[in-house]
């Protein structure tokens, strides 16, 4: 398994945006899913995390998200990262628990960050991964 640089968004982000860079989650050269690491401070990415994964329905049950943070920390060499999920993706937060990251609270989204996410999305449990 390996991580592949598919790009890096700089440019024309929309405010409240910091840089980010997407990989593909490569298996035996096939794409199964995606992960993007998204620059800035811990207070920057508080409900949104610095790492968003997703594996395509087909490749889920492999642990590939779980890898995926493993080889994104290497690859980008960061000591500490926010990482957040919805309180009913226990997918994600099997994956978070399985990376040892600290749980710090769930949290309302503040309405000034909503237009950010998804409008079912109200709430995000918020976790430091420190490596």
């Amino acid at each position: 398994m390996y991580l592949q640089l598919l790009e890096y968004v700089s440019h024309d982000l929309p405010d409240g945006f910091t840089p980010y860079y997407i990989y593909g989650i490569m298996v035996d050269d096939k794409e199964v899913g995606r992960i993007t690491f998204r620059e800035g401070s811990l207070q920057e990415h508080y409900f949104d995390g610095h790492i968003g994964y997703h594996i395509e329905e087909a490749y889920r049950g492999h642990h590939y998200a779980y890898q995926a943070c493993l080889l994104l920390q290497k690859e980008r060499d960061f000591h500490q990262v926010i990482l957040t999920c919805d309180p009913s993706n226990q997918a994600s937060l099997k994956t978070i628990q399985k990376l040892h990251a600290k749980y710090l609270e769930t949290k309302t989204i503040p309405k000034s960050q909503r237009r950010f996410f998804h409008q079912d999305e109200k709430e995000k449990m918020i976790f430091l991964w420190e490596v």
